[in-house]
């Protein structure tokens, strides 16, 4: 078996190296991507909590649990929300939205606190605490339905990271296929070149 030439092993050598790197990079913007929608479900949570706060907050001094009640049923009419909860300074329900869930179906507390409950699954809890000054009056609490949120996105976002990866993919094969050539070639020559006989000096 003969050795490849030192140029042949560096070029390949680089060849692989150029090829690890690309594919890190590619992998790296995925997960930016998923970080990204994540990100964007939160803020969404974020702002819609933050908003309905200043309602509860207006609210809960005037003590009208009616229209507690009426916040809580809005909040919960969002797609992306499962249900809502407004608790007194003391965690006291005040008001919920219908068939609200409750927190031990959501989250890992009480006995089975190992593990997120099959209900728990691609929702997360946000609590917003309601202050009047400096002295908190109350909570709101929220079931953001993240998985459902992204669904749509997620979707299209790995579309795009599928066509990303047959891209690279045909990016490697084309530069092995024009490695090959350019090798074979110069096979060519240089046989063709030892087959030609040397040429005698004119006298």
């Amino acid at each position: 078996m003969r050795h490849l030439p030192i140029k042949r092993v560096l070029s390949l050598g680089a060849g692989i190296l150029l090829g690890l790197w690309v594919l890190g990079v590619l992998i790296h913007m995925q997960g930016e991507s998923q970080a990204s929608l994540h990100s964007e479900a939160r803020n969404r949570a974020q702002a819609l909590v933050a908003y309905a706060a200043r309602d509860m907050k207006r609210w809960i001094k005037e003590d009208k649990n009616s229209e507690l009640e009426r916040l809580a049923q809005d909040l919960a009419a969002e797609p992306e929300i499962l249900d809502a909860t407004l608790y007194d300074a003391r965690g006291i329900p005040l008001a919920q939205s219908d068939a609200a869930v409750p927190l031990d179906s959501l989250l890992p507390i009480g006995d089975n606190n190992k593990s997120v409950p099959e209900q728990g699954k691609g929702r997360i809890q946000f609590v917003q605490e309601i202050l009047d000054g400096e002295q908190t009056i109350g909570y709101l609490r929220i079931t953001l339905e993240e998985q459902k949120l992204l669904a749509d996105k997620d979707t299209r976002l790995k579309v795009v990271q599928e066509k990303q990866r047959l891209m690279l993919l045909v990016a490697l094969l084309a530069g092995l296929l024009i490695s090959y050539g350019v090798r074979r070639n110069y096979m060519r020559v240089r046989k063709h070149k030892k087959k030609s006989p040397p040429q005698t000096p004119s006298p």
